[in-house]
């Protein structure tokens, strides 16, 4: 499938695979049991497979629809979300498909040949004997809570609410910190520093940090964009087998030698997980204002004083600064003309002498140059200098400019920054560990929207912009992935009730990959939400199998709606549980992943194997309360065949 649409082999659809291997099972699972549990009561296995087919078919294609049409919103999302995940939703929708046709045609056909009844190893005979033990105790369970309904409801709706504050209190992020193998550091001398100057404490930062056993080379740039006050540099790590600490604690021991510096101001990041995210510190809020850039420069420094006292952060930065020196020059006129010197002439010899400008060129050896006439450094290296230039007047006497200008020095800023045609000033920050870069973002939003007067706005650059874009991206195809959903469930089962009736246990599922993430295993980010959003495609086979089932005992043996459900849920119960491992094991190897990528591996892992565990174990009890309450009063009739095996529970399951 990906050499007929043309994409890749990377490391997002190598993450699909991964993930395919729990899912492609499920539904080959189901049809196995059930194929199985009827040989088990008696019948051929030809005529088991025929039966068993007929009960499955229809459970096994809407969970094949549901799954493969959860993946449909990322697929056509843009931006960022949809350049990461499109070929992601496809490998795994791809492989989802194709599992489910094998399901339906390959898979009972081998049932009919294999499968036998009897001549049970010891081994079969202590799983079988547990799976009954199990089944039996849970239908006792179901049949108890179905008799205390509001218990359950009173249980359920605490829990959703409570998911919902949870989400709110989650520390999020755009992507999680990737052990790239390389670290980098930005140094900041004063406005006045020299390439010499700045050289000197660069290389006293990299003779402190040349002895650290994981680093495998480290490099330097002096004068970043022309600014010789400025200088980056970098620290290649060896590989990941070759060195005993992660990233995370090499930065930390890094940033500890370079506080020894105290001539620069320099501080160590890791590279962007994400492409497209600009370089620079992970944290960039653009203050913008109609008003004057001084008035943006003070608001932008009390925003920067007040994130930097609030413990967060390493290091907040002001774009704008009005460090840069100025020397004003001021002409009196009426002086000047009572002199009979001309106020352009005045100019002319300040342009002259200290402008630095380009009067001519002359070439040489085939080769031209450029004339520059300057006074030496010695006669311009002094505001005070410039007053001992002469001029001379109409009358041909030389005036000293002394007595027609008066000089003054003063600060202003190196660039009046604009962000959108606004006046604009950029707060950058880099979190200390521990704290996300969406914490760290939020609180420096919160510090500053008290502080901006009318006239002032928040915007946002690099990493943060996308974070912001993006988060919303994904909240759009996370309901549209309900949407779409319930609407397959609805045109599967002719029924606006039944797909309302297995989504009840989706909020659960999120509740119970949210809780790792709220207690610091984990963050809200662009691969958690992916996670969620396969969660819910997952979540929602299980009450397929229960409702589909339960529709069945009634429309064939004219059960109640208790009785059915009831029922169903102990034959169902086994491929509940079987799935439910499978799924949950398959994701194991992404939890412990190590290397290229492994943040991302975990962070996707980690919600579904604590949401398809913990929503599994509500499933089994919330799904049946709900049918009861909200399936038809009337056995639906939908023109099933009907079989002639007697609704009988089964041995074993």
């Amino acid at each position: 499938l990906l050499f007929a649409v043309g994409f890749s082999i990377n490391l997002l659809s190598l993450l699909a695979m991964v993930l395919a291997i729990g899912l492609v099972v499920d539904d080959a699972i189901v049809v196995v049991e059930n194929i199985h549990r009827h040989i088990e009561d008696g019948l051929a296995p030809f005529r088991a497979a025929i039966v068993g087919m007929q009960e499955i078919a229809g459970p096994v294609v809407a969970m094949t629809i549901t799954l493969a049409a959860v993946f449909a919103p990322l697929a056509f999302t843009g931006g960022l979300t949809g350049a990461l995940f499109r070929e992601f939703a496809f490998t795994l929708a791809g492989s989802v498909i194709i599992s489910g046709v094998v399901a339906l045609t390959i898979t009972p056909a081998m049932a009919a040949r294999i499968l036998t009844a009897g001549n049970h190893s010891r081994f079969q005979r202590i799983v079988d004997g547990t799976f009954d033990w199990i089944a039996d105790r849970y239908e006792r369970l179901v049949r108890g809570s179905l008799n205390y309904r509001a218990v359950t409801l009173v249980i359920v709706i605490p829990l959703i609410l409570l998911t919902g504050f949870l989400f709110t209190k989650t520390s999020t992020e755009l992507a999680p910190e990737e052990d790239q193998g390389a670290l980098f550091s930005l140094v900041t001398a004063p406005r006045y520093a020299t390439t010499p100057y700045t050289s000197l404490y660069v290389n006293q930062i990299r003779k402190l940090t040349e002895n650290i056993p994981e680093v495998k080379a480290n490099f330097s740039i002096t004068g970043l964009n022309g600014a010789t006050n400025t200088a980056f540099a970098v620290w290649a790590l060896k590989d990941w087998a070759d060195r005993s600490r992660s990233q995370k604690q090499i930065q930390q021991d890094i940033q500890g030698r370079l506080a020894k510096v105290a001539g620069v101001q320099a501080f160590v990041f890791a590279p962007s997980s994400l492409p497209g995210t600009g370089g620079g510190l992970p944290i960039t809020v653009v203050v913008q204002s109609i008003g004057k850039p001084a008035e943006v420069y003070d608001i932008g420094e009390k925003i920067k004083d007040a994130a930097q006292a609030s413990g967060k952060f390493i290091i907040v930065q002001n774009s704008l600064s009005f460090d840069a020196p100025q020397v004003s020059v001021t002409i009196d006129r009426d002086r000047a003309a009572a002199l009979n010197l001309p106020i352009s002439d005045i100019a002319n010899t300040l342009g002259l002498f200290v402008g630095g400008a380009e009067v001519a060129q002359f070439d040489r050896d085939s080769n031209s140059y450029d004339i520059v006439p300057q006074v030496p450094q010695q006669f311009r290296s002094n505001p005070a200098d410039l007053g001992h230039y002469y001029v001379r007047s109409t009358t041909g006497q030389m005036v000293p400019l002394s007595a027609v200008v008066h000089i003054s020095t003063n600060a202003s800023p190196a660039a009046i920054e604009q962000f959108n045609q606004l006046n604009s000033t950029t707060i950058s920050a880099l979190p200390l560990p521990g704290v996300t870069t969406g914490e760290g973002l939020q609180t420096i939003i919160d510090i500053a929207k008290p502080k901006l007067p009318e006239g002032f706005f928040l915007d946002y650059s690099g990493q943060s912009r996308l974070e912001r874009e993006q988060g919303n991206t994904i909240l759009i195809a996370f309901i549209m992935a309900i949407i779409v959903i319930y609407l397959v469930l609805a045109a599967q089962f002719e029924s606006f009730r039944d797909p309302l009736i297995i989504m009840m246990a989706v909020p659960l599922s999120i509740f119970g990959a949210i809780v790792p993430l709220n207690i610091g295993l984990g963050t809200l980010n662009i691969y958690t939400e992916v996670g969620l959003i396969t969660l819910i495609g997952l979540i929602t086979k299980h009450g397929i199998l229960l409702v589909e089932f339960a529709n069945q005992q009634r429309e064939e043996h004219g059960m109640s709606k208790f009785d059915a459900i009831v029922a169903s849920a102990k034959v169902r119960l086994r491929p509940i549980l079987m799935t439910t491992a499978a799924m949950a094991l398959g994701v194991v190897p992404l939890i412990v992943a190590q290397g290229a990528g492994a943040a991302a591996r975990y962070s996707m892992g980690l919600v579904i194997f604590s949401g398809i565990l913990i929503g599994t174990c509500f499933t089994l009890f919330v799904v049946p309360m709900f049918y009861t309450l909200i399936a038809e009063a009337e056995a639906p009739n939908r023109g099933a065949i009907p079989t002639d095996e007697p609704p009988a529970a089964p041995s074993h399951a």
